[in-house]
């Protein structure tokens, strides 16, 4: 199947840009106050949407709106409405004025505002001005350069992923790519202008798409799969109420029967039957089509007479169409049925110009197929560099990306190095200075007990022996008969017994600061002598009862006594448990009572707490406290051995 006129195909190819609206009246002067706001700015849009509705029954007076909507777009300085209005002028020198140059100037004119905007719609009106290019120089009969624009403006709806304008491109991509005889390439566009249009509910480019592929199928004999699709074309025309629709139908049917089913007879009624519809249409490029395949059809059925005037009609008015192949096989036609008629001279005559016309049509069509090689040869070696480009910038980009990255890691390297430097630096200096506060906490701990010794030592050996020694010459005095007045008698007993206090004060003192059972016997023996002084104090030991270190048993000591008395003197505690873990490296220490208990985040006035955490620090042990007020208090203390 061959597509009518190349000027009558394009007035459906425009109808992106004439959607309907209602009917003005009005001049162009009131039509712009009409469309004019309170503001005072033009609504540039709606006057070329009354344009366009003009554009077929009133071309001249759609022609001065658009002039006038450009204007208006200049003055409002509006870029986008600008691009719009020149778009719409280049329809109209395309389809009424047949001024294609003009056409091609507002066009580029129209292209040339739309890329100074970085818009979604900008960039879909681009779309279009392709599509029209396309349009233009598939009238001009430049089916190569027509090609690559549609294929232009497809790229771009599909950039901006446009489905309402591109089956109409990939309609007429389809329609070119069989007019020069790539029927595959026409199948693939087709289905996908159908595929397209029927995602979007658009019947009219579902039922188009589908007669071009129709065709498609049938230059490749591939008949099994036309008739289902002529069949929906039909059911189309008839719902829509529309002839050519129709025609088309039974154009395409009769060349099914004809061409796979060689049922010349029934082929011809198909044919007469699209002669009446293509006789209402109007379309000389359709007529001339019909009546050509009538003169085939006569011709097959034997019906010289019949066919040679079908022949002669075609002809006619493929000559005035300047369509040279139509002009072809005309004349091979009237060839036929001149030599049936036995004029041989005219027939050869006409069967000579047929292979002249042959020639023309199949230079013609090399030279077509020539520049399309060429357009997509020279399409793939620009892709070819772009990518090449592309790949050359990433390479680039990844090298540079790279290079910063290795820049920054060294940097960072650098400044984590230095500042781990610091940091160790800052560590030593730290960790000496930990160093000499243990050596002095040290320190003063054996001091403290070497001093604590030699005073519980001499309280007892020195003080404690002198107090004996008195009450001793005391007992003498009295022993030796000295006479005292019973008022002297009662007061030399108190001093006596206050002597008795002062020694046994003096020996708990000393017990207390060093108990001598300490040094003898080692910790378990002393803190359980120490806990069982006191009636609600509970002791438990578990582990190694093996000696430590003096300083450490004198520190571990000092810790359970300074807990103890701070239950007892804080807590008012009924109950205190005390209990004391010994391991081959390290011994704990664990102090429970049932006291009032504290509050543990709360600063702690006094110094005995913060003592015991120094001595357990000392030796690389720690300090927790587990309190809540009215729960009591559970003090753990860790020494390392």
């Amino acid at each position: 199947m061959r597509i009518r006129n190349p000027i009558i195909i394009c007035l459906p190819l425009f109808f992106l840009f004439f959607m309907s609206i209602r009917l003005f009246s009005q001049d162009v002067d009131s039509l712009v106050l009409k469309h004019t706001d309170k503001h005072g700015k033009v609504n540039v849009d709606s006057m070329l949407a009354v344009g366009k509705q003009y554009l077929y029954s009133r071309p001249a007076k759609s022609f001065e709106i658009t002039e006038r909507a450009i204007a208006i777009a200049e003055e409002q300085k509006d870029q986008m409405q600008l691009a719009s209005s020149y778009r719409s002028i280049g329809a109209i020198f395309t389809l009424i004025n047949t001024d294609l140059d003009s056409s091609f100037h507002y066009l580029e004119k129209a292209e040339h505002a739309y890329r100074k905007l970085q818009t979604r719609e900008a960039t879909l009106g681009l779309g279009m001005v392709f599509h029209n290019y396309g349009t233009v120089k598939q009238i001009q009969g430049d089916y190569v350069k027509a090609i690559d624009y549609y294929i232009q403006a497809s790229k771009i709806f599909d950039e901006v992923e446009d489905s309402q304008f591109s089956p109409y491109t990939l309609n007429n991509l389809a329609t070119l790519y069989g007019l020069v005889g790539d029927a595959q390439k026409s199948e693939a566009y087709a289905h996908q202008c159908i595929s397209l249009a029927d995602k979007n509910g658009d019947e009219f480019m579902t039922a188009t798409g589908r007669i071009i592929l129709a065709d498609a199928l049938m230059t490749q004999e591939k008949y099994e799969e036309v008739l289902p699709l002529l069949h929906q074309i039909l059911d189309y025309g008839k719902e829509q109420d529309d002839p050519y629709k129709i025609f088309l139908y039974h154009l395409n049917y009769g060349k099914y029967l004809m061409s796979y089913k060689k049922d010349y007879a029934s082929a011809l009624q198909e044919y007469e039957k699209a002669q009446q519809l293509a006789t209402q249409v109007g379309d000389e490029w359709e007529i001339m089509r019909n009546d050509l395949a009538l003169s085939e059809a006569y011709l097959m059925n034997e019906q010289y007479g019949k066919s040679q005037e079908a022949a002669a009609k075609a002809l006619n008015t493929a000559k005035k169409l300047q369509a040279k192949d139509k002009q072809r096989e005309s004349l091979w036609v009237l060839a036929h049925t001149n030599a049936h008629n036995r004029d041989f001279e005219t027939a050869f005559q006409q069967l000579d110009s047929a292979y002249l016309l042959k020639d023309s049509v199949y230079a013609e069509n090399n030279r077509q197929q020539m520049a399309l090689l060429e357009t997509e040869y020279q399409t793939e070696k620009k892709e070819i560099r772009i990518n090449t480009l592309e790949k050359e910038r990433v390479l680039y980009g990844i090298i540079f990306a790279v290079s910063l990255l290795g820049i920054i890691i060294l940097l960072g390297a650098l400044y984590l190095r230095q500042r781990a430097k610091k940091h160790l630096a800052q560590q030593q200096v730290i960790q000496l200075e930990k160093e000499k506060q243990l050596i002095a906490t040290h320190a003063i701990l054996e001091g403290e007990a070497t001093e604590r010794t030699r005073l519980a030592r001499d309280l007892h050996d020195g003080l404690g022996g002198m107090l004996s020694a008195v009450k001793l010459n005391l007992f003498d005095m009295k022993k030796g008969g000295a006479l005292l007045a019973s008022e002297d008698v009662i007061q030399f007993n108190k001093v006596v017994d206050m002597l008795d206090s002062s020694i046994n004060e003096l020996r708990r003192v000393a017990h207390n600061m060093m108990p001598d059972s300490l040094s003898r016997y080692g910790l378990k023996v002393s803190l359980q002598d120490f806990c069982d002084s006191l009636s609600i104090v509970q002791f438990h030991f578990f582990g190694n009862d093996e000696r430590l270190e003096n300083t450490l048993e004198i520190m571990i000591y000092r810790s359970v006594h300074e807990l103890v008395n701070n239950a007892l003197k804080y807590a008012e505690a009924e109950n205190i448990n005390v209990q004391i873990v010994q391991q081959p490296d390290r011994v704990s220490l664990t102090v429970q009572d049932d006291g009032k208990g504290f509050d543990p985040t709360t600063p702690v006035k006094g110094t005995g707490l913060n003592n015991i955490r120094t001595r357990a620090e000392s030796v690389g042990g720690s300090m927790n406290i587990f309190s809540e007020p009215g729960k009591g208090t559970e003090i753990n203390v860790e020494f390392k051995i």
